[in-house]
């Protein structure tokens, strides 16, 4: 990243570098620990030394995916066959926004939310299902509960559930698709067996 005409890293440094490090980037937000200054015997233009931080790199606030991107020319039936691919592969949340385009075209906002590593796959299935040519992205931060599945036992058989954990309170919330599967087999009102399991 600098203007020297000339080699820079020993064969030490390079089995060093090697050896221990697994990404090159600019430097991230760390807590130092220690700093080291090494100086080199060669004559360059600039100061020849070597800094080395040690210390634990800072928790990543940035941690989910924003893509959104505008549609003027899909049908609805398309928009929501893509909302299902994106959950299937992996996305936190798929969602579309009603507004206005450029000469007061109606047109919908797909608005997707997923980890930084599923973005690119993400990005091929809206490129390939719908009729948008850019997508734009940012990232952003999530505060997330501890979570894990449960299974509750009800009368009418057993129920999963999301068990969440808030601190010193504890939530547990009935996964939709398990209410509607024990709702379709007792011929029960889904609204009925909501009733039932928050009394």
């Amino acid at each position: 990243q600098i203007d020297i005409d000339t080699e820079l890293v020993t064969p030490t440094g390079a089995a060093i570098i090697a050896e221990l490090a697994k990404e090159f980037r600019i430097l991230p937000e760390i807590n130092v620990e220690k700093i080291g200054w090494g100086a080199g015997l060669k004559e360059l233009k600039i100061p020849n030394v070597l800094k080395v931080y040690y210390g634990e790199i800072k928790e990543q606030k940035e941690n989910i995916v924003v893509m959104e991107t505008n549609i003027d020319d899909c049908s609805g039936e398309i928009l929501g066959y893509t909302s299902e691919k994106l959950f299937e592969n992996g996305a936190l949340d798929v969602f579309y926004t009603p507004i206005f385009m450029k000469k007061n075209r109606p047109a919908y906002r797909l608005t997707v939310t997923c980890r930084k590593e599923g973005m690119e796959n993400l990005q091929k299935i809206i490129f390939k299902e719908t009729t948008t040519i850019g997508i734009r992205y940012r990232f952003e931060s999530r505060m997330e509960l501890k979570r894990e599945i449960i299974e509750v036992d009800t009368k009418y058989g057993k129920l999963k559930a999301k068990k969440v954990i808030n601190g010193d309170e504890v939530y547990i919330y009935p996964e939709y698709e398990s209410m509607k599967k024990i709702a379709k087999e007792n011929n029960i009102p889904l609204k009925e067996l909501y009733r039932l399991y928050e009394s």
